[in-house]
């Protein structure tokens, strides 16, 4: 599974983050996950100001392969466009969004069929009608246990062997020059389209943590200030914020975290659509989650995050800086590898 958070920073900005971990077959822990991917051709991107991402939370072995389809069907429908057309069919995020779910629902539906063609021989449109046809012979689907177990697999129900297929979800987010930064969800069980509302996203495991989150920071705010947006740093700092919160109290949450910060004022698309991972985004997690704590106060995080992310500083020099921040480097060091508060909690928490 994965954490994938969404924040949105003004009417033409927003930021994504996902984590890393997944347990395969929820036992052996991994750290490979990439759920985080532009969809859209770089190209298109640049000619049209358009800039969206898919992220996923789910079995890879069906992220993974839902993503491919949708980016070759995407680059399909841009190919087929031309260059003397301004999208066709791809206008805004909604018509990117339409094409995505329905790429990843056919996908789901030939894994369906193909479990039911492999344990039975017919498909879902043949349960639904009640036979299938087999060298030219009508049979009636009549058994019960075989139409119930049949059903359950097409429904994804607890005990389906197609669970995976249905346990999964996706956030699909980017700017349009017609409505801004704005996002929509998809989740596998009712198989609707959601329109993100309010300000902020928070899907998979540990996202009853993160939203918690999410509410505290945004709680603190007034409503003409959540309408006029806050900074890039406020953002990311609040996103990282709520990943340490899922990851504090969940498992399968966990690894480097991986960012994606989208401005719709950017004049190209290497302005508008910026990753960033590696060693730095762990850093920057770092830092966040030591200002949470209360090792380093939230300017200097912030100040140290921009610099690092935002100015792409040398995360070895954001490194000294930050515990340099810290006032007792040794605390924070504890702290960061795992110690107790006996010997790692802020100085008037020692003293306590």
């Amino acid at each position: 599974m994965a954490l994938v958070n969404l924040i949105r920073i003004n009417a033409r900005a927003g930021a994504l983050i996902a984590d890393e971990e997944f347990w395969r077959r929820g036992y052996r822990r991994t750290l490979s996950l990439d759920n985080l991917q532009p969809i859209l051709p770089e190209s298109f991107c640049e000619s049209t100001g358009m800039e969206v991402v898919l992220g996923f939370d789910g079995d890879p072995s069906i992220t993974y392969e839902a993503t491919l389809r949708v980016k070759r069907r995407l680059a399909e429908i841009v190919d087929s466009a031309g260059e003397t057309s301004s999208g066709g069919i791809l206008q805004s995020v909604k018509d990117v969004t339409d094409v995505a779910v329905e790429e990843i629902e056919k996908l789901i539906r030939k894994r369906i069929n193909d479990q039911l063609g492999f344990a039975y021989g017919f498909s879902v449109d043949d349960l639904n009608r009640g036979y299938f046809e087999h060298n030219g012979q009508r049979i009636e689907i009549k058994q019960e246990t075989i139409r119930t177990e049949a059903m359950q697999w097409t429904r994804g129900s607890e005990k389906a062997r197609t669970r995976p297929l249905s346990n999964i979800c996706a956030v699909i987010a980017g700017v349009d020059a017609k409505s801004g930064f704005h996002w929509y969800e998809w989740i596998g069980r009712p198989g609707n389209i959601f329109l993100g509302t309010g300000h902020f996203e928070s899907m998979g495991k540990g996202s009853d943590a993160a939203n918690l989150a999410f509410i505290d920071f945004f709680r603190k705010r007034e409503l003409k200030k959540r309408r006029e947006g806050m900074s890039t740093g406020d953002a990311l700092f609040a996103l990282i914020q709520t990943l340490e919160a899922a990851a504090r109290f969940n498992h399968e949450v966990g690894g480097y975290p991986q960012f994606v910060i989208i401005d719709g004022d950017g004049k190209t698309h290497k302005e508008r659509y910026r990753e960033y991972s590696g060693h730095g985004a762990r850093l920057a997690q770092e830092i966040v989650t030591a200002s949470v704590h209360g090792y380093v106060n939230r300017k200097d995080a912030i100040s140290l995050m921009q610099e690092l992310i935002l100015e792409d500083g040398d995360y070895q020099v954001v490194e000294e800086k930050f515990f340099a921040a810290a006032g007792n480097s040794r605390t924070l060091d504890h702290f960061l590898r795992g110690y107790k508060s006996a010997v790692a909690g802020p100085e008037k928490e020692i003293r306590s």
